[in-house]
């Protein structure tokens, strides 16, 4: 069968497969050199429905994408090659920089995009959202790049050897750690056959267990300091410390890597850090996004990224026991669900309980219908939820883990958090968000897309990161109202 079509008669095919029942998915590329990345996305977009349809980019649009000398294979050899993969079940191509135009004229259910992207920063979310359709992110965390690919080929001369093995050391938090994934990914992506461990805390284990492709976990155990953690001495790896504190900084010495890379001094939280590392990055800005300056700690490796790329894939049975309890709690079907967290580690984060009690009250009032649900992590903040609870009305969640706290998030329609792990765990599960900030910096811990919202009223002392102030009254100044109306405003814009 000849899979190539024009998108005249794919419309009129597509029309009728829908009329029987079909699920339509279309995935879109250049596909210039294929490697196992693409048949990864062909594969996994395939699986989001019935018929594949690839949108295959001409020569003319390849051109305007990738600079001279590109394609290297002209669209006719192209499509002829990826119409013999058995997940591809009709192939069109297309002139124009992105495929709004295919979406529609073809109207598919599922619009698949690689995991170079992230829901909120896939170009055509808003087409595929006017016609009915949903984004799905397709074939795991990204290991090949075409123009890598090539640069390797055409090198002059042997490539320099690069470390094959590494050691990530981000001991905690947990949203920490969620910030450091984007750097994570992008080293995976660059060295695909090399060995990665993580050195964390025991709190943080849960998390990077749901990280694919990372090699080994490292547990460092509360008062060991690394010496007794089993498997961390190993002299051929390069150690990259992104906490910047002397016990992670020690603890890249105690590791015996033989090339210890760390942050400037003036970057470190603790400044003697320094005297541990082989190699310091220059000093950056710390007005930048914190998952920015992790990347930059990868550039003494020849890695420059500036993408956010988070590798999360969270156990099915999570998703049932949440989904189990949101029905118990009273959650039905088509509500939108808010989910408002309380709580924070830091006594300057936690937005007073009255202003949650507002906020509840202004939005149920703003949007009948509404499923609120209020998050927290330990007793002071159960205290804060149940207060709430009690005076709106509103449910609170029973005690989740980590993972299951992620998978709850991860069935919102909306979080709305301070400066906590549920905020980035939101960021990077791709789940609307507005942020609530006070003693911290949102440009450089908030939410990165441009779609989501922030409140944040700036004084002469702030960014101060003081975990107790007698004067904390930084979130004082947020108001229920204001809080309220970007919540409505971010859920409008979906």
């Amino acid at each position: 069968m000849n899979k190539l079509k024009s998108l005249a008669e794919l419309k009129s095919i597509l029309a009728r497969e829908k009329k029987n029942g079909k699920k339509i998915v279309l995935a879109n590329g250049c596909f210039d050199l294929i490697h196992v990345g693409h048949v990864r996305y062909l594969r996994d977009a395939r699986s989001r429905g019935d018929i594949l349809v690839l949108a295959l980019n001409s020569d003319a649009s390849v051109r305007r994408l990738k600079g001279p000398g590109r394609p290297l294979l002209p669209q006719d050899e192209r499509a002829e090659v990826l119409g013999s993969f058995s997940a591809v079940d009709y192939i069109t191509i297309f002139d124009e920089p992105n495929v709004e135009r295919v979406l529609l004229e073809l109207k598919p259910d599922v619009h698949a995009k690689g995991s170079d992207y992230t829901a909120g920063t896939v170009p055509e979310k808003d087409t595929v959202k006017k016609i009915g359709g949903r984004v799905a992110i397709a074939g795991g965390p990204k290991v090949r790049n075409t123009s890598d690919i090539i640069r390797s080929i055409t090198a002059e001369g042997p490539r320099p050897e690069a470390p094959q093995n590494f050691l990530i050391i981000r001991l905690s938090s947990l949203g920490d750690i969620i910030h450091t994934l984007p750097a994570f990914a992008a080293l995976r992506r660059h060295f695909p056959q090399a060995k990665i461990a993580w050195a964390v805390d025991e709190k943080g284990q849960a998390l990077l267990e749901c990280v694919p492709g990372l090699d080994e976990i490292l547990v460092v155990r509360r008062g060991k300091l690394g010496w007794k953690t089993p498997h961390l001495h190993l002299r051929n790896r390069t150690a990259l410390d992104f906490q910047g504190l002397i016990k992670s900084g020690l603890l890249a010495e105690l590791s015996r890597a033989k090339k210890r890379i760390g942050f400037h001094k003036r970057n470190l939280k603790e400044h003697l850090a320094s005297i541990f590392y082989t190699d310091r990055i220059p000093q950056v800005s710390e007005d930048m996004s914190v998952m920015s300056k992790n990347l930059k700690l990868l550039e003494p490796l020849g890695i420059k990224e500036e993408k956010f790329e988070f590798p999360l894939r969270l156990p099915a049975e999570a998703a049932v026991k949440v989904r189990t309890e949101l029905k118990r709690l009273g959650l039905k079907k088509g509500q939108k669900l808010v989910v408002g967290n309380v709580g924070a580690a830091w006594k300057t984060k936690r937005w007073p309980a009255e202003r949650w009690t507002g906020l509840v009250e202004v939005m149920k009032k703003k949007l009948p219908g509404l499923f609120f649900l209020l998050l927290w992590g330990n007793r002071e903040e159960a205290d804060a939820a149940r207060l709430v609870s009690s005076q709106t009305g509103s449910p609170f969640v029973p005690f989740l883990t980590v993972v299951e706290v992620m998978a709850l998030i991860k069935e919102a329609s909306l979080l709305i958090s301070g400066d906590t792990f549920a905020l980035q765990a939101a960021c990077a599960l791709g789940v609307p968000v507005v942020g609530i900030f006070g003693p911290t910096n949102p440009r450089r811990n908030g939410p990165f897309r441009a779609e989501d919202e922030c409140v944040y009223h700036r004084r002469e002392c702030a960014p101060c990161y003081k975990r107790e102030c007698r004067e904390a009254d930084c979130l004082e100044e947020v108001t229920s109202e204001e809080v309220a109306a970007l919540a409505l405003k971010r859920l409008k814009r979906g």
